[in-house]
């Protein structure tokens, strides 16, 4: 989480209370007191709180807002991405950071189409937006050299949405994403804490957010040495649509049955697995007992039955902070740092898991 975050939500938290207090802020933002008196020290400096015995309070008269940390800012800032429901999550974040600073946010949509998506960056710098928060169609394993060297010649600043340039080294402007690989080691360090050793994951997707979550999933399984006992599934079995493919829900429940797994990891498609959950019960198998079950996403899956164990991406503050971060940049000009910042998905534990069976 940026100090800028963190300060945001102990001036939220003093205007709901009147005061903070030490103790419950590093419970609640999961960092040290040190960090949380550093904090409150800075916002004494700024003149929005008072220090008091184990905390802080609102300065008498003060009008304290998440602003008075941020650069103000009433232009309009330019935002491409994707047509997907996950999307949806990260415009409202970035709406709410507009709202408090009374800006504006022209969005455009792409699909997934790279030449489309240049056509649109060109469409909003005539447009005069003074920044432009955008989600890139490209791959982990691709050049992006290209693509940096397009924005970079871009005249106003860019950060990257839940993307990263590949390839790594200098430059390629800042960006913020889910740590997705972190939110799928999770996912299966639950299950092997649980006593799970056949282990299925189902993941179809290509793009930069799948390929983070193989990422994670498969070296958690590797750190536990469980490569021979894992079995993955993927576009070959189920194609690559928005949709599991006709049959696919018998598909994935005849290779778990053949290879014995007592736990699925199923990244996208919640109907789909919806579906399977149903299919399962009506072949005489039940969740958890004979098959324990997390979502990836966490969209729908608290109204399943059982309640699916899920991992939840933090999508809405992708957006929040992505934003701040482009308001610094436009603020502070060229010279601003390159910043790359990732927001750490929950795992929401509920009835789908448990121990296997024997």
């Amino acid at each position: 989480m940026l100090a800028a975050e963190r300060r945001a939500r102990i001036i939220a938290r003093a205007q709901e209370d009147g005061a903070v207090q030490i103790a419950r802020l590093v419970e609640e933002l999961g960092v040290s007191h040190v960090t949380i008196r550093r904090d409150l020290d800075t916002l004494v400096d700024e003149r929005i709180l008072d220090k008091v015995r184990g905390g802080a309070m609102l300065r008498s008269g003060d009008t304290a807002s998440t602003t008075a940390t941020s650069p103000a800012f009433d232009g309009s800032i330019g935002v491409v991405i994707p047509t997907s429901y996950y999307y949806r999550h990260v415009a409202v974040g970035i709406a709410e950071v507009l709202r408090e600073r009374g800006a504006e946010m022209k969005l455009v949509v792409s699909e997934y189409d790279p030449d489309e998506e240049g056509r649109l960056l060109d469409e909003l710098v005539r447009d005069e937006v003074a920044g432009i928060l955008f989600a890139p169609s490209i791959q982990l394993d691709e050049d992006g050299a290209e693509l940096g060297r397009r924005l970079a010649q871009l005249p106003v600043p860019v950060v990257l949405v839940e993307r990263q340039l590949p390839g790594g080294g200098l430059g390629g402007g800042s960006s913020v994403r889910s740590a997705h690989e972190l939110g799928a080691a999770g996912a299966a360090e639950h299950l092997i804490a649980l006593g799970h050793r056949r282990i299925a994951i189902v993941s179809r997707g290509r793009t930069q957010s799948a390929d983070f979550v193989r990422r994670g999933w498969h070296e958690a399984i590797g750190r536990a040495g469980l490569e021979s006992e894992s079995l993955a599934l993927g576009a070959a079995e189920l194609g690559v649509g928005p949709s599991w493919a006709s049959g696919g829900v018998e598909s994935v429940l005849d290779r778990i049955r053949e290879h014995g797994a007592t736990a699925l990891f199923c990244h996208g498609d919640e109907n789909s697995l919806l579906a399977l959950m149903q299919r399962a019960r009506g072949l005489g198998l039940t969740v958890p007992d004979d098959l324990s079950i997390i979502a990836y996403d966490d969209e729908i899956s608290a109204l399943a039955d059982p309640p699916l164990s899920a991992v939840a991406p933090d999508r809405a503050q992708v957006g929040v902070l992505a934003t701040r971060m482009l308001l610094e940049r436009i603020a502070e000009g060229p010279d601003a740092p390159v910043v790359h910042a990732q927001v750490e998905p929950r795992l929401n534990v509920r009835a789908s898991t448990a121990a296997p069976r024997g």
